[in-house]
């Protein structure tokens, strides 16, 4: 189950070579696809009344399984496809994919009614999301044009909280899947704080509307020119473990600074690819990126141990870049770092009382450490002790 907002959406003829890999893949008789189309892309455009009848019926998305030939998977999803590809490669059993996603939606449209209700945090936004500051501005203002022609006073839209569940979700929830890959944030990224409530929440939800504890692959989001993503990709990281059976692939190695839709779609498709292989088909592979244990002063340097690594590396360069140092008056300093075996080293500047280190802390990153499979370590904050 394929789900979330544009970087989901998009698709694999817009990606990095999908035309080329539309030219020569198919068809690919281990692959099914259920594209549930939106009946109107939530574009800047103002929605005539037929668009609007229709978004207040529920009717939304339309859809059926089709065979994966050129024609179907051109306008899939790019990440889902090149999952399943590579899912079926490895492991020689068919796929099933079912895209439901669509672009600029917040993660609150995707929760069910019954949740929101209960959630103090969020339930006023049930009756109010066009004036509510808990709903990103620009979200509002889309909703806005495109409901610019309504009359009825409980116009619905799909960014609307809860409209995705009840016109999208809830379609499939009697029907059993093997898990969920989930691309979404960029809509959300205004309230870090909020978001790590509302992810956990939306995994709960849906594992209770399947009655199943599938596993939750989400990609983090990307590198890009806005202030709040190193946050929220820290506290994306950080829910692997607040969320059971989830994992999450990195992908700010692939953004771009001025694009919130990087083409590099096959490298994240198969970076989730290898977490299902891992933790769901139980396969021998390597499938996370360095992950940081703990920073420790030791002299004149401070150590930084990782796990999922037994031999870190800069990815394409000579050094090792992305660290920073903070000292205890908040100054941040840029510095270089060495690796050994599963160990950074940073020299701490002369005169410095060093509290915390930095990686990857810039919206558009060139951050570079990987590790011997040549995934990347994540954007991390750490105390030193």
């Amino acid at each position: 189950f394929c789900s979330g907002q544009s970087n989901m959406v998009f698709q694999l003829q817009q990606s990095e070579n999908g035309n080329e890999e539309i030219k020569k893949g198919f068809p690919n008789a281990s692959i099914r696809l259920f594209n549930f189309k939106d009946v109107r892309e939530t574009d800047n455009t103002i929605w005539d009344s037929l668009t609007l009848a229709k978004t207040n019926q529920l009717q939304f998305f339309s859809g059926k399984w089709t065979e994966c030939t050129a024609e179907n998977a051109e306008d899939f999803s790019a990440i889902a496809y090149y999952f399943a590809k590579k899912i079926t490669t490895e492991e020689n059993v068919p796929i099933g994919l079912i895209q439901v996603a669509v672009g600029g939606s917040p993660i609150e449209s995707w929760i069910d009614r019954y949740t929101l209700e209960h959630d103090d945090k969020v339930v006023d936004a049930l009756t109010n999301w066009r004036k509510s500051d808990f709903i990103m501005p620009w979200v509002r203002t889309r909703a806005d044009m495109n409901l610019k022609n309504a009359t009825n006073p409980k116009q619905r839209h799909p960014y609307d909280p809860v409209y995705n569940f009840e016109a999208g979700v809830k379609y499939f929830t009697n029907f059993p899947i093997k898990g969920v890959l989930w691309y979404q944030g960029e809509s959300n990224a205004h309230n870090v704080e909020l978001y790590e409530h509302l992810l956990p929440t939306l995994v709960k939800s849906w594992r209770k509307a399947w009655e199943s504890n599938f596993p939750f692959y989400y990609v983090q989001l990307s590198s890009l020119n806005r202030p709040t993503w190193p946050d929220f990709r820290d506290a994306q990281n950080r829910m692997q473990k607040i969320i059971p059976n989830s994992n999450m692939a990195v992908s700010m190695d692939y953004g771009d600074s001025t694009d919130v839709h990087p083409i590099r779609k096959k490298e994240i498709g198969d970076r989730l690819a290898l977490l299902a292989l891992r933790n769901t088909y139980g396969k021998s592979v390597t499938a996370n990126g360095p992950s940081p244990l703990y920073a420790v002063k030791n002299k004149d340097q401070i150590v930084i141990s990782f796990t999922f690594a037994k031999k870190l590396s800069p990815a394409n360069s000579k050094e090792i870049i992305g660290f920073e140092l903070v000292t205890k008056k908040g100054k941040h300093i840029k510095v270089s770092a060495t690796a050994k075996k599963n160990k950074v080293f940073i020299t701490i500047p002369k005169g410095e009382i060093i509290e915390s280190v930095y990686y990857a802390w810039e919206p558009f990153t060139r951050a570079n450490l990987v590790n011997e499979a040549g995934l990347p370590c994540s954007t991390f904050k750490l105390e030193v002790i």
